[in-house]
């Protein structure tokens, strides 16, 4: 087993052990008690937490593990590459001189491209992750990830309603089979976009010519 493989694996674990624990308090508390209710908008926000935290835990762990491989910016396809050279190009808006800037394509692009990928900035998910965000987040490290689409309205709702829960809005979840739809979603989704990267590293996909 490799190790993002197992580092995935684990940590999809806790998370769902997590939820599992506060839905079998949900199952046994009164259908019609305030502690049912509690229960049903805690279970909401921790699904959310979950969902966002994973998948930032995952872009970043990919992100390492590219970084780790030693592997040549010009190497690597062109969206992996622009992402590792984010940092570097907002850095020229300091100095748009004809010098700086021929000087930048002469030599400084190049030499780029010849260093390793350093992703100095990495995927946000601006504590709100949209089904676009994820969307947008994928494509920038070549993950394909299609359940998104599928999944949006849903997804979409998961975000809204843990935003209402947050702010402090009476936002009421009727009950754990209204729940248990965007639970599926959100887990699935998690789970496609491990599958991705465990099998974008294993067969060096990120690679022009893997």
């Amino acid at each position: 087993m490799s190790n993002w493989l197992k580092q995935l694996e684990e940590d999809l674990d806790w998370r769902q052990t997590e939820i599992v624990i506060l839905k079998k308090q949900a199952v046994l508390a009164s259908k019609d008690s305030n502690r049912y209710r509690a229960l049903l908008r805690a279970l909401w926000a921790m699904l959310y937490a979950h969902y966002e935290g994973f998948c930032k835990f995952a872009w970043d762990l990919y992100l390492d593990e590219l970084q780790k491989a030693g592997v040549k910016r010009k190497d690597c396809k062109d969206e992996i590459a622009k992402l590792s050279l984010q940092k570097q190009f907002k850095s020229l808006k300091g100095d748009l001189s004809p010098e700086s800037l021929w000087n930048f394509g002469q030599t400084g692009f190049r030499n780029m491209l010849e260093d390793n990928l350093d992703f100095q900035a990495k995927l946000e998910t601006q504590s709100n992750l949209y089904p676009q965000l994820f969307k947008e987040n994928s494509l920038k490290v070549c993950l394909s990830c299609t359940l998104v689409d599928q999944y949006e309205i849903e997804l979409k709702g998961l975000v809204r309603r843990r935003n209402d829960i947050a702010h402090g809005q009476k936002m009421i979840i009727k009950d754990l089979n209204e729940y248990k739809k965007y639970e599926n979603a959100a887990i699935e989704v998690m789970y496609e976009l491990a599958i991705a990267i465990v099998e974008c590293l294993d067969k060096r996909l990120y690679l022009k010519n893997p």
